[in-house]
């Protein structure tokens, strides 16, 4: 988006502030590893639906 909105940073942002310790992939791989399970982004982002943290039909922070 236009407006600089990254939905998997938000992601991110609000699994880390839930406490899961979320790093990037070593090596600059499109991965995630999230409390030391590897997810891609879409992984990623579907976990925060999950958890309540975002809306999956509005890319936004709930």
């Amino acid at each position: 988006m236009s407006d600089g909105h990254d939905p998997i940073r938000e992601a991110v942002a609000a699994l880390r502030a839930r406490g899961h310790t979320v790093e990037p992939w070593i090596g600059g791989l499109p991965y995630w590893l999230v409390d030391g399970v590897t997810l891609t982004d879409g992984d990623l982002f579907a976990l925060a639906v999950r958890v309540g943290l975002m809306d999956s039909t509005s890319d936004k922070l709930q």
